[in-house]
């Protein structure tokens, strides 16, 4: 793994020792939750609940200390008090526990000299002991093939994207807004205050690691901001990394330090960072799963930034034209040869608009649909496709009516897929009826599974795109990729 250190054994423990797990299992602990959370998720180790006062839950007895547990013990979860923290480190120590993630708060990341005191206490301890620490302050690892998770409900599905988070609540948003959308992930690592293992440590592994093909990020600030750059150079080079960069505001970084004692950085400085080693900027969580959308499910471009749009409403053509030109994408004109050829499938040219965005107007059947996308598909002016579908902008029909007609048009929206070539991507917006928000939630998901990039407005697909196909050109650029 070159000179980055293999952090697999956090990831796939054998044996977990939660410490604060008490035996009322009617009085809530957060130790009692992890123990839960891995119990449902299904890890398949080990467990071994930790208390001073002893006991039994769930059928399991809660030992007194790390140190009576019979055999190894690979990882340990704390979700006890702080001021408890330096004597289970070096109970584990004694135990030859590899690492700890520290689920506690209380450390670096609170304006008390006693907090600081304790975070430098227990780092001293760890590393004396020879173990890593994942934290302190933070929800600790997911990795659904090593039946890792803070939360059961999360999917137990593996996946090609891997997260580091400076937040947990962010690292817990990610997970559910990407399998909502049909995005998996190998790893997400919820981090905190970073004071052993940081993101430049996990960076470095997760460039090699065979599982990952996708990196993202939440960050507030780093550590060892030389470091960090190396890494980030080495990880663009062969694989895509999109970060969500916050606290650049000066209320913002005042948070980025009560929170996990991160040091922000100017944002003009973190422009230059991610220009000059090619990751991708994103500005939300939801704008993240969006680009990682269409890096997982569309080829990118041979070309460029060409892009034909097609499906139904002249306004939303209209907004489409607008949004898509000002995120930086083009929109080519079609040649008269491809209109007059698209203009002789449809029974009138009136209501309907044969330029680009091409605006069907009214769902004709399977024969015109399919021969109009592989016109579209065959023509020189496109790098890439989208079809939109506006979901309410029918005013004259019937919730009923609307939904058999979109449903017909969205199954053959799945059927399309393998019999054009060009990069496709779904816009699905425009959905405010109960009823259509549930159908656009369903087809979003059904698409999706079929290999498709979903995009849930017209202004989130711009940007989206806008973004995937720049990553692209700037490698060609760059003579990074042929």
């Amino acid at each position: 793994m070159n000179n980055a250190e293999n952090l697999d054994f956090l990831f796939h423990p054998r044996t977990i020792a939660i410490a604060g797990v008490s035996e009322k299992i009617n009085k809530f602990s957060f130790g009692l939750r992890f123990l839960e959370s891995l119990i449902q998720f299904g890890f398949k180790g080990n467990i071994y609940p930790i208390s001073p006062t002893g006991g039994e839950i769930m059928g399991m007895k809660i030992y007194k200390s790390v140190k009576d547990i019979p055999g190894n013990i690979d990882f340990v979860i704390s979700a006890i008090p702080a001021r408890y923290t330096p004597q289970l480190v070096a109970d584990a120590a004694e135990k030859g526990v590899r690492a700890i993630h520290f689920f506690t708060s209380g450390f670096g990341e609170i304006e008390n000299i006693e907090g600081k005191r304790l975070q430098a206490d227990i780092i001293a301890r760890a590393k004396a002991g020879g173990i890593r620490v994942v934290g302190p302050n933070c929800l600790g690892l997911y990795c659904p093939s090593g039946g890792l998770s803070f939360n059961a409900d999360f999917e137990k599905v593996s996946g090609p994207v891997a997260m580091i988070s400076q937040s947990g609540g962010n690292a817990a948003h990610c997970i559910q807004e990407g399998n909502s959308r049909g995005v998996f992930f190998s790893k997400v690592i919820s981090m905190g205050n970073g004071a052993d293992l940081n993101e430049s440590d996990y960076l470095e592994y997760l460039v090699h690691d065979d599982e990952t093909q996708i990196l993202t990020a939440y960050i507030e600030g780093v550590r060892e901001g030389r470091r960090f750059l190396r890494a980030l150079k080495s990880a663009t080079k062969s694989k895509p990394v999109i970060i969500l960069k916050v606290g650049t505001s000066e209320s913002g970084a005042e948070a980025a330090v009560s929170h996990t004692s991160a040091l922000a950085g100017s944002n003009q400085v973190w422009e230059g960072v991610l220009r000059q080693t090619g990751a991708i900027r994103a500005g939300s969580i939801e704008e993240m799963i969006d680009i990682t959308l269409a890096f997982q499910h569309m080829l990118p471009p041979h070309k460029g930034n060409k892009i034909v749009i097609t499906g139904i409403g002249g306004g939303a053509s209209v907004i489409l034209a607008d949004e898509f030109t000002n995120a930086g994408l083009v929109l080519p004109k079609l040649s008269d040869k491809l209109r007059k050829s698209l203009i002789e499938l449809y029974p009138s040219e009136a209501g309907r608009i044969f330029k680009n965005p091409v605006d069907l107007n009214n769902f004709e059947g399977p024969e015109i649909f399919f021969k109009t996308m592989k016109a579209l598909d065959q023509c020189e002016e496109a790098d890439l496709l989208a079809i939109h579908v506006a979901f309410d902008h029918f005013g004259l029909i019937s919730i009923k009516d609307k939904e058999f007609m979109i449903g017909m048009y969205l199954k053959l929206i799945g059927q399309i897929k393998k019999e054009i070539k060009k990069p496709l991507a779904v816009i699905l917006h425009s959905y405010s009826s109960i009823q259509m928000r549930k159908l656009a939630y369903d087809a979003g998901k059904e698409l999706t599974a079929a290999g498709f990039a979903v995009f849930p407005s017209i202004q989130r697909a711009a940007i989206a795109l806008s973004k995937f196909i720049r990553y692209h050109e700037e490698r060609r650029t760059a003579g990074r990729i042929k």
